[in-house]
C-alpha cells in the first residue's frame, strides 16, 4: 500500500473520531436538560406538596407575627386603661382591648387551622423525601457521568486536531484536495472499503482489473459511482 493511502485511512479514522467527539460535546446541554426535565416530571407531585407546605408555613409565621403585634397593642391598651382619668378614656381603652381580643382570637383560630394543615403536609413531605432524595442523587450521578465523559472527549479533541494536522501535512496538495472535496460532499466520509468487487458505501460493482489494482494499493482510486476513495482492507493472517 502506498504511504498516502495509509495516511488517508488514518486521516479518515481521525476525522470520524473528531466528528464523534464534537457531537458528544454538543449533546451535553440537551442531554442534561432532558435528565433534569425527567426528574422534574417524576418529582412534580412532591414539589407541589413541598410548595404548599412552605406557603402554609409562611402564612402561619405571618399570623403568629400578627398575634404578637396585637398582643403588644393589648398591653398598651391595658396600660391606657390603668392610666384613664375620665370615663371617655376608660371606655376607649376597654373598647380597644375588646377589639384586640377578638382580633387575636380570630388570628389564633386561623393559626390552629394552619398548624393542623402544616402538620399533615409535613408528614407527607417527610414520607416522600427519601424517595425524592434518592432520585435526585441518581440524577446528579447521571449528569456527573455524562459531564465527565464529555470532558474527556473535549480534551481528546485537542490531541485529535493535532494528529489531523500532522496527517494532512504529509499529503500532497492534490491528494489533500481530493480528500477534502469528497469528505465535504459525503458527510465527512471520504473513504470506502472495496470488498467482494464492490464499494461498501454505494454497493457499486467494481471492475475486476480496478479491484485488483485497489487491492494492491499502489494508486489512489475513486469509486466511479459515489466518488469515494477506495481501499482494500487486508484480513489479519492473510498474506
Amino acid at each position: 500500500m502506498i504511504a498516502e493511502l495509509g495516511l488517508l485511512i488514518s486521516l479518515q479514522e481521525t476525522d470520524i473520531e473528531i466528528k464523534r467527539c464534537n457531537a458528544e460535546v454538543a449533546s451535553l446541554p440537551p442531554r442534561r436538560e432532558a435528565i433534569e426535565q425527567g426528574f422534574a416530571v417524576s418529582a412534580k407531585e412532591f414539589l407541589d406538596l413541598k410548595t404548599e407546605f412552605d406557603t402554609a408555613m409562611a402564612e402561619r409565621r405571618q399570623l403568629e407575627a400578627d398575634v404578637a403585634e396585637e398582643q403588644a397593642k393589648m398591653e398598651k391598651f391595658k396600660a391606657d386603661l390603668m392610666k384613664a382619668t375620665n370615663e371617655k378614656q376608660y371606655t376607649t381603652a376597654v373598647r380597644e382591648i375588646d377589639a384586640t381580643k377578638k382580633t387575636i382570637s380570630t388570628l389564633e383560630t386561623e393559626i390552629i387551622k394552619l398548624m393542623e394543615k402544616t402538620e399533615k403536609l409535613e408528614a407527607k413531605v417527610n414520607e416522600r423525601s427519601p424517595e425524592i432524595e434518592a432520585k435526585r442523587a441518581e440524577v446528579d450521578s447521571q449528569i456527573a457521568a455524562i459531564t465527565s465523559s464529555v470532558e474527556a472527549d473535549r480534551q481528546k479533541l485537542a490531541s485529535l486536531t493535532e494528529e489531523r494536522a500532522r496527517l494532512i501535512a504529509q499529503l500532497t496538495p492534490a491528494t489533500r484536495a481530493t480528500y477534502e472535496r469528497v469528505a465535504r460532499l459525503k458527510s465527512g466520509v471520504a473513504l470506502a472499503e472495496a470488498r467482494d468487487y464492490s464499494c461498501t458505501a454505494c454497493r457499486m460493482t467494481i471492475r475486476p482489473q480496478a479491484f485488483n489494482d485497489i487491492r494492491r494499493g499502489e494508486n489512489i482510486y475513486e469509486c466511479e459511482n459515489c466518488g469515494r476513495i477506495l481501499f482494500f482492507k487486508l484480513e489479519v493472517g492473510v498474506e
